[in-house]
């Protein structure tokens, strides 16, 4: 080797160490840094086409990056983000509806309702007990209202707290786009991108944890972000996110979807399966599930119990079509207070294959809103029909033989008997039951029954279970209250009005509203979520109001649950993922040295070289 390709090699030798030094030295100043990678610089060997003398050169700074790890723990991230938000509200709702033994708790307001029903049933005619049922009564009523004014706040937080996000979210895809500009910018200069990448790699991790997306890289290095349906977040410009706030948010009122707007503007809504990670999608899946579900339950609750305790039921009686023998037979029962929106008439009967079957007939007031669904109602399996109270319609006669065919003979009398017969030897249709439940709307009314709540909302109102404008048991427990009638006569309680052959000294009426709270089984609407439509949760109102406050307390369990499970992922997917990047100090010590002694060593070369050369001049001279 000639003199001249020994000092090139040595002084090639010498540049790159000097680069590698700072490479080196930087990684062990930055080594704590959050999200710096490690960092190498390659040497490149060249020839001299005139000399044919080698030397080195300084590659591009390259990072140590596992990808694979790197798009794990960007899942984890978005899994712990859903998890976290969802683990942080339903414990905030579990401690709303309180706990069993909590004396505050919704279940123990029906309880000491009932409590003081049983007081008065022991002395009707007492003032004192009369007025503790009402006070009794103001507090549960009380209970609802503030819970279900707690979930609707609730979900007005969530709401607000997902459109910031969503904003949030708009930002970093800006950035993002702003960011792989500057690498492309910086890569089509020759020059290195590692460390644009490592900020490029905490955009991407900030994403993560707002929504569950798909990162794609191609083999360009030009990157795309997906979500899980498959609409584009990013690919070579930002799409944006598109979420309205609800102005108010009450039951029964949904919440604006979630929109992704294409650099083109196009719009479309994401979808169910966008919504399974990130915080965003727990935020959104709280505000659009979980929370109108504990509405539901809370609804489901008053509404239940203020019918129970309103409605007089009247079973019905054996009938048949007068003749001797009869030919047709069946059941009638007093419709003449058929007269309220959600008013029902229940019929039971066996099919000639041995089938029972349920029909109920549903009072509706506003005749566009049928036909009805078998939804509006909570038994499982019934035939559902709306019969047109308003007076525009058919007669109620007829709306009923419509409904069931010519095998059954339907007729109703003067005083309002409703009569359902049938000829079981020619149709094999045997009548079992039929049943009429008529909401009383004062208490100067006849029956047993009391309506003790009424409805706070539009200036205050019979509660009846009317269908019209979305169903008068959505959003419920907020407006529910105890009937102004009966604050301001009490005695109504113990039997000095009311009817029903009561009397001042008669408990039949408390012993009829304790039967009613604490006995008598009802069904319960599926959409709580509680029971299933094919099989409902059927119990009393007490039992369902356990089970509403035990569902809850699983709920937040399950939830809290599924965080401990994703904390673990995440914490031991970032664990994997930094050691496949985190600059390991002792390592990049022991190369410091390795560089030092090999900068010494090419020194040493440097000087040797210009000590002969300085040897050849003397001999020139």
């Amino acid at each position: 080797m000639s003199l001249t390709s020994a000092l090139n090699a040595a002084s090639s030798g010498l540049s790159l160490i000097n680069s590698q030094l700072q490479v080196t030295s930087k990684n062990i100043a930055y080594a704590n840094k959050d999200g710096y990678t490690t960092k190498t610089l390659p040497g490149v060997q060249g020839v001299n086409e005139t000399t044919l003398g080698s030397y080195v050169m300084s590659g591009q700074v390259r990072r140590e990056v596992d990808e694979t790890l790197r798009n794990s723990y960007f899942n984890e991230l978005s899994g712990g983000g859903y998890a976290q938000t969802l683990a942080t509200y339903t414990k905030r709702l579990d401690a709303l509806f309180g706990s069993l033994d909590n004396e505050s708790s919704i279940p123990n307001r029906v309880t000491a309702l009932t409590d003081t029903l049983t007081q008065l049933a022991a002395d009707p005619s007492s003032g004192p007990a009369q007025s503790a049922v009402v006070a009794s009564a103001k507090d549960l009523a009380f209970s609802l209202n503030t819970t279900a004014q707690d979930v609707q706040s609730m979900r007005a937080e969530v709401d607000d707290m997902a459109y910031e996000q969503v904003q949030s979210v708009n930002d970093l895809l800006k950035n993002i786009e702003s960011q792989e500009d500057r690498i492309i910018q910086t890569r089509a200069e020759g020059q290195s991108t590692a460390e644009l990448e490592d900020e490029m790699d905490l955009l991407v991790k900030d994403l993560s944890s707002y929504m569950d997306v798909e990162v794609h890289k191609d083999s360009n290095g030009a990157m795309r972000i997906s979500t899980q349906s498959g609409y584009t977040l990013y690919d070579d410009q930002a799409a944006q996110l598109s979420i309205g706030r609800t102005p108010t948010m009450t039951a029964g009122i949904e919440g604006a979807p979630l929109k992704i707007v294409s650099p083109s503007g196009a719009e479309s809504n994401l979808t169910a399966a966008d919504m399974q990670g990130g915080s965003i999608g727990g935020l959104l899946t709280l505000r659009d599930d979980v929370l109108p579900e504990a509405q539901r339950q809370l609804d489901e609750i008053a509404a239940t119990m203020s019918l129970a305790l309103s409605r007089n039921v009247d079973e019905g009686q054996a009938a048949d079509d007068g003749g001797t023998p009869p030919v047709e037979t069946g059941r009638s029962v007093d419709v003449s207070g058929f007269d309220q929106s959600g008013d029902v008439i229940e019929l039971s009967f066996t099919t000639a294959s041995g089938q029972t079957r349920d029909v109920s007939f549903v009072a509706v007031k506003d005749p566009s809103i049928l036909p009805l669904s078998g939804d509006h109602t909570n038994k499982a399996g019934d035939l559902v029909f709306g019969i047109d109270i308003s007076g525009g319609g058919a007669p109620m006669e007829t709306q009923l033989q419509n409904a069931l065919g010519p095998k059954f003979s339907v007729s109703i009398g003067a005083g309002g008997e409703l009569s359902v017969l049938s000829d079981q030897a020619s149709t094999g249709i045997k009548i079992n039951d039929l049943t009429s439940l008529t909401s009383k709307t004062s208490v100067s009314e006849p029956g047993l029954a009391v309506p003790m709540f009424t409805d706070g909302r539009d200036g205050g109102g019979a509660f009846t279970g009317a269908l019209e404008n979305g169903g008068q048991v959505t959003g419920y427990a907020l407006s529910i209250m105890v009937n102004p009638e009966v604050v301001k006569d009490t005695s109504v309680l113990g039997g000095e009005a009311g009817g029903g052959g009561s009397s001042a000294q008669d408990s039949t009426r408390a012993e009829f509203l304790i039967d009613q709270l604490n006995t008598t089984q009802f069904a319960f609407s599926a959409d709580t979520g509680i029971g299933a439509k094919n099989s409902p949760f059927e119990g009393s109102i007490s039992d369902f109001a356990q089970q509403v406050v035990s569902a809850q307390g699983s709920q937040a369990a399950t939830a809290q649950s599924r965080l401990d499970v994703t904390e673990t992922a995440v914490s031991s997917a970032k664990l994997a993922y930094e050691k496949s990047y985190k600059v390991d100090v002792d390592e990049q010590l022991t190369n410091l040295l390795e560089l030092q002694n090999a900068y010494s060593a090419n020194a040493r070369v440097l000087s040797a070289v210009n000590s002969m050369f300085d040897e050849l001049m003397q001999v020139v001279r």
